[in-house]
């Protein structure tokens, strides 16, 4: 049965323990037994999970232990992050104690072996002593569930004020980043650092990102012999990396560096662009699949060495599992990428991986399952994380290449995203209630990040469609985090960033003609000083759309500037769009 599950690749033996699957036979057995579950959620490429792996779970002692008095469940947190949301125990690896129902008992992270055969007699007997107070407490607090909140509360733009607030106070000048050790990239900070440098001209704010990406990828965060960024630095200073590297890192820090290239002079964001988005094609990529592996492994020996050296060793483990979230998201970073650089190899590889998306991960619901094993099947289904990277990556393709097949089928997902997370008291559940729903996966939750990203999209999406129900929908979602967004401070980014374009954008550059008929002006019109103008690209054979929006199909290529209704005289060169932008 352990062969299900990935364990440390050195030495070990946590095989021996008779690892299940989530799932109803483990929890029935559970049940039928009498016992505690005990629950470890693990990452491949996470240290201290491969620590305990070899150490606490090969010790002959708690492997016994476990076997005997336990219903031991193993979880992988980039597979099942629903499961993880609910019961993490503030890192990997989570070792957490369960009633049979699910309800937690008690948790914590890494537990060496003394501390982790302590706990388990202590949770063992406790819960034989108390079962049926645990159950029945179970159920009460289950019944003592908070009812749904409406939406609450009026958007401000005194909000965004408010999180850059919580920014500055968290910086530190003098390495840049945020905080002190350990430091992480801190991605959504730093994108909404970005588009608020650019909506407001605040030189302060390009001050905060710059010396933070520059700190990260001129110092020990950057593997500078293969490309790629660590996961995090264990010091200050960014000497000292955790050496696992990650997919959703790169994705968001790839999007990121796109822009600034873009839009800067600073050619080091163009260098670090170019060699981390090498080291992704390289070690990431699958050229078959056009899909993106999860993750690269820590190893310190090996990225220590010098290239000569390196090639004559094997490279770290690379976790070949596709997650459609990361794939999806790395998917628009490489069309912005290709668009900073004029890469068409670059944007033809993103159109695959969403035209994969499309073809192979898709259930019959039109919604993406949440991940696919090498040769495997798609797995779990119904996860909103996956679907609203996908849909944001949608409109990247289409805002920057102009094809119409991204936006038609961004048009279908929102759509199958409301039918099935969508809470009648505003915002959007985090799963659809399609796998199953045991223990806390009962308890639905709204979080915050995917949420204000979902409604960040449909905001661009009701400005591309001229949609005032998608914005109205939007803003639903936004009032409902209106009165505890404070709480998460610096990490409620992603709200404030949503909340600048619910305020700041309505401006859209309407394109008619084909992509490549149109290729000069969208050029022109994303290189426009508004980071949050909207960009669609119209096919003059779209007679309905054409109509409906008063455009002539006769004349392309062209460009119109819009504010909802309004549009201003068709442009037909770079220089007419300009002028149209100024004088607006």
């Amino acid at each position: 049965m352990s062969s299900e599950f990935h364990f440390s690749p050195r030495p070990n033996r946590a095989g021996e323990i008779a690892w299940q699957a989530w799932g109803e036979a483990a929890f029935a057995q559970a049940e039928r037994e009498q016992k505690p579950i005990l629950l470890s959620i693990s990452a491949v490429w996470c240290h201290w999970c491969h620590v305990m792996d070899e150490t606490s779970y090969s010790d002959p002692r708690v492997i016994e232990r476990i076997n005997q008095r336990f219903v031991p469940v193993r979880v992988d947190n980039d597979r099942r992050p629903d499961i993880n949301a609910r019961y993490n125990q503030g890192g990997w690896p989570t070792t957490a104690f369960l009633a049979p129902a699910g309800a937690l008992l008690a948790g914590a992270t890494y537990m060496p072996p003394e501390q982790m055969l302590g706990a388990l007699d202590q949770i063992a007997d406790f819960y034989k002593e108390h079962r049926e107070h645990v159950e029945e407490r179970a159920v009460q607090l289950r019944k003592e569930s908070p009812a749904e909140n409406p939406a609450s509360g009026e958007l401000r733009e005194t909000m965004i004020a408010r999180v850059l607030e919580e920014i500055s106070d968290a910086y530190d000048p003098e390495y840049g980043g945020f905080g002190t050790e350990p430091k992480f990239p801190m991605t959504d900070v730093l994108d909404f650092l970005l588009q608020e440098y650019r909506a407001t001209g605040d030189q302060r704010l390009y001050d905060m990102l710059a010396k933070t990406l520059l700190a990260m990828s001129g110092g020990g965060m950057y593997d500078h012999t293969e490309g790629g960024f660590f996961r995090y630095s264990t010091t200050r200073d960014w000497s000292v990396p955790h050496f696992e590297k990650m997919t959703e890192d790169h994705a968001a820090l790839l999007r990121i560096l796109a822009e600034l290239t873009r839009t800067t002079r600073n050619q080091a964001f163009r260098s670090t662009l170019e060699s981390a988005l090498r080291y992704v094609r390289t070690v990431l990529r699958d050229a078959e699949t056009g899909f993106f592996a999860g993750s690269q492994d820590a190893d310190e020996a090996y990225f220590a060495l010098p290239l000569d050296e390196r090639r004559k060793r094997e490279a770290p483990y690379v976790d070949r599992t596709s997650y459609s979230n990361w794939t999806a998201a790395m998917a628009g970073a490489f069309a912005l990428a290709a668009a900073a650089l004029e890469d068409d190899d670059v944007m033809r590889e993103a159109h695959a991986a969403l035209d994969g998306l499309h073809e192979r991960m898709r259930d019959e619901n039109g919604l993406l399952y949440h991940f696919l094993d090498p040769g495997g099947a798609p797995k779990v289904r119904g996860l909103l994380t996956d679907q609203v990277a996908y849909l944001r990556a949608l409109l990247d393709a289409h805002e920057c290449a102009g094809e119409p097949r991204f936006l038609e089928r961004a048009r279908e997902l929102a759509t199958a995203i409301d039918g099935s997370f969508a809470s009648t008291n505003g915002g959007y559940y985090d799963h659809a209630g399609e796998e199953e729903q045991l223990g806390n996966l009962a308890v639905r939750q709204r979080p915050l990040a995917d949420n204000s990203l979902l409604a960040e999209t449909l905001l661009r999406l009701a400005v591309l469609e001229n949609d005032d129900a998608k914005r109205a929908t939007a803003e639903r979602t936004l009032q409902f985090y209106a009165s505890n967004y404070g709480g998460m401070r610096m990490f409620a980014a992603p709200f404030a960033r949503a909340v600048r374009r619910f305020f700041g954008g309505s401006a859209s550059v309407v394109l008619v003609g084909s992509p490549e008929q149109t290729s000069d002006l969208r050029e022109t019109a994303r290189a426009l000083p508004d980071p949050l103008l909207a960009v669609r690209t119209i096919a003059p054979d779209d007679a309905k759309t054409l109509r409906d929006r008063g455009m002539d199909s006769k004349l392309a290529p062209a460009a119109y500037l819009c504010r909802g209704n309004m549009c201003s005289a068709p442009a037909t060169t770079a220089a007419d769009l300009r002028d149209a932008f100024e004088a607006r």
